[in-house]
């Protein structure tokens, strides 16, 4: 079974929100037709680099925010 790379982290100055409205700034282009075909290619490229990056923060949390629960629930065990 190949391995699969380890995503890089994410920038220290990545933002979820303004990647999320970039997301949808670039969705809005390629809706209405604004975009030259090559650039259709390159701004989809770049939402779906987007949305990976959204997903991989996401998923980060959930798993801090489980171990939160689950390190309260230890807590609560063992009174």
């Amino acid at each position: 079974m190949p391995r699969t790379k380890k995503p890089a982290p994410l920038p220290e100055d990545w933002n979820y929100e303004q990647t999320l409205s970039r997301i949808e700034t670039i969705t809005h282009q390629l809706e209405t037709g604004e975009l030259p075909l090559a650039e259709v290619f390159e701004q989809f490229s770049e939402a779906v680099g987007a949305l990976q990056q959204c997903d991989r923060f996401l998923q980060e949390k959930q798993a801090q925010a489980s171990l939160m629960v689950e390190t309260l629930v230890g807590d609560e065990e063992t009174k």
